[in-house]
């Protein structure tokens, strides 16, 4: 036994360090290609003088520096005519015609939309999280025995579930200020969180409801037996047993939370949605989806890893 826990040590620490040594060779590389590119000053040099002085005061340039190469784009703004340079390796190559030209579009669109794709991620983990802890109240009042909390607990899940999110989010951002001056919410991002969770909380109290109901109820009896109370019930027997449960369902809420938080750019909330359709009106293409959708799929195949992991980590409850 000791000799088969001493190759496994010795095979993961091997595994290490063999990862390290891919990545300590890629970081060399990327600095080497780094060093090698050429600077702004040099990329600026070569637009057309033509461009530069047909568009006067309209002409503005703009500039990525990325890890192994950088792209300068001078534009004027009158007449959209542009004029774009990549410089990688000491070379500085023109990028305005073909599948070059589509290429180097992508690169410029990607800074704004990775950082409006932090407002996404942002808020939908931000709204998960509250939704979740809501939920758990809403939860336990709809199984408990009071029956004005039931009753008060299920109209609200009926009413979240009921309605469209859509209309929810109007309602609290345009509805409760003519209501109420003071009800307003100028913060949009505020805004949004509050209307993603209670909607979150309302379909997330059905799930944790379903996976502690689903628990047998001869636990519940063997720790009144014991001279359990209900709060160490819960906490003891039976919600270790529940959170495997409520993992894949929970993770299933997150993806559709974070699909549906697309929903946001209708309050002009810059997320990532929003500052696709801007860019795409402004360069009148549609190809900028395509690096968005592609933001998106890698947002998304990392948090179905991250709950993967805490699936197979809580497998010892089940």
């Amino acid at each position: 036994m000791e000799n088969v826990l001493a190759f496994k040590t010795l095979s993961a620490r091997k595994q290490w360090i063999k990862t390290g040594a891919i990545v300590l060779a890629a970081i060399a590389v990327c600095a080497v290609f780094g060093f090698l590119k050429p600077s702004r000053a040099s990329l600026a040099e070569h637009v057309s003088t033509d461009l530069i002085q047909e568009a006067g005061s309209q002409y503005s340039e703009t500039y990525f520096n990325y890890v192994v190469f950088n792209i300068l784009r001078g534009k004027n703004l009158m007449t959209a005519v542009s004029d774009t340079y990549i410089g990688f390796l000491r070379g500085i190559h023109p990028v305005n015609s073909g599948f070059a030209a589509t290429a180097a579009n992508m690169i410029i669109w990607l800074p704004p939309l990775v950082n409006s794709a932090k407002v996404t991620v942002s808020l939908s983990v931000a709204t998960v999280i509250a939704g979740v802890l809501l939920s758990i109240f809403l939860a336990l009042g709809k199984i408990s025995k009071n029956k004005f909390l039931q009753k008060i607990c299920g109209a609200y899940i009926f009413f979240f579930r009921g309605t469209p999110l859509l209309m929810q989010l109007f309602f609290i951002y345009y509805g409760l200020p003519q209501i109420s001056p003071s009800l307003a919410i100028n913060n949009k991002f505020l805004a949004a969180f509050i209307a993603f969770s209670l909607n979150s909380a309302a379909y997330c109290a059905e799930i944790i409801r379903a996976a502690i109901q689903s628990i047998d109820k001869g636990q519940f009896e063997a720790s009144r037996v014991l001279g359990m109370s209900y709060a160490q019930t819960m906490r003891l027997i039976v919600i270790p047993q529940s959170i495997r449960r409520l993992i894949p369902p929970v993770a299933n809420e997150f993806i559709m939370l974070l699909k549906d938080a697309s929903l946001v750019s209708i309050i002009a909330l810059s997320d990532l949605t929003h500052m696709t359709r801007a860019i795409s009106s402004a360069s009148s293409t549609v190809l900028v989806y395509i690096p968005a959708m592609i933001i998106y799929l890698i947002i998304t195949a990392f948090f179905s890893f991250i709950f993967a992991r805490l699936e197979r980590r809580f497998s010892l409850y089940q």
